[in-house]
C-alpha cells in the first residue's frame, strides 16, 4: 500500500513575521480537465459558458463561479478548484476529468510582504499590471512548478505539488527570515532541490 504524503503546509500554519502570514488553503477538490481536439476544445468552452457566464480567453484568464475557480495551466488544459461546501458540476463527455486534491498543498500568503517574499524566489512578474488582482500564472518556485492567483491586493493562493511541497516551503521559510519570521528550525533543514533524470547520450 502506497505511503500517505502529509500536508506540510501544516507546519506553518502559524509562521506569521511583520506583514506576512502563512495559511494552509484547503480546496474540497480540485479536478484537472482536458480536451484532446477541436470538437473537445468547443465542448470545453461551451461548459465554460454555462457554467461561469464566459469562456477562457487565454493564458492568465481566470473564471469564478460561486465557489468554483478556473485555472487554465495550459491550451485546452484547467483547473477545476472547488472550495469547501461548493459541489462541482457535471462535465461533458467529451472533457477528460482526473481529479488531483490529493497531488497539492494548498497555501494562502497574505500581507504586504507577501509580494515582496514571492519575488525573491519564483520567476514571474507580479506587478499588480502584470498580475493584477484574480489573475493567475505558472511559475518556477525555487525550482519547483507551482500555480499561483492573486486572491488580493496583498494576498496570494498557491497550489505546489504535494511531493516537492516540503522543500518549497522550506525556501519559503528561509525567504521569511528576512522579515522577521519566528521559524522551527526543522523547517529549515529542507530536503535538496528536485532534480532532472540524467539523459542518456550516445556518442558515434
Amino acid at each position: 500500500m502506497a505511503e500517505t504524503l502529509l500536508n506540510p503546509v501544516e507546519a506553518l500554519s502559524t509562521l506569521d513575521a511583520d506583514g506576512l502570514s502563512f495559511r494552509p488553503w484547503r480546496p474540497a477538490a480540485i479536478l484537472q480537465l482536458a480536451a484532446w481536439g477541436e470538437d473537445s476544445a468547443a465542448a470545453l468552452a461551451g461548459w465554460e459558458r454555462a457554467v461561469f457566464g464566459a469562456a477562457v480567453a487565454g493564458a492568465g484568464a481566470t473564471l469564478t463561479a460561486g465557489g468554483l475557480r478556473l485555472w487554465p495551466v495550459a491550451p485546452w488544459r484547467r483547473l477545476l478548484i472547488a472550495e469547501a461546501g461548493t459541489a462541482l458540476p457535471g462535465l461533458p463527455a467529451e472533457v477528460a476529468a482526473v481529479p488531483c486534491t490529493g497531488g497539492y498543498a494548498g497555501l494562502r500568503l497574505d500581507g504586504p510582504r507577501s509580494r515582496d517574499l514571492l519575488a525573491k524566489l519564483a520567476a514571474v512578474d507580479l506587478h499588480p499590471d502584470m498580475l493584477a488582482e484574480g489573475d493567475f500564472a505558472t511559475a518556477r518556485l525555487e525550482h519547483v512548478r507551482v500555480h499561483l492567483q492573486r486572491a488580493g491586493a496583498d494576498a496570494f493562493d498557491l497550489l505546489l505539488p504535494l511531493s516537492y511541497a516540503e522543500f518549497t516551503l522550506g525556501a519559503l521559510a528561509d525567504g521569511a527570515l528576512e522579515f522577521g519570521a519566528a521559524i522551527d528550525p526543522a523547517l529549515l533543514h529542507r530536503p535538496p532541490p528536485p532534480q532532472e533524470a540524467p539523459r542518456a547520450v550516445s556518442l558515434k
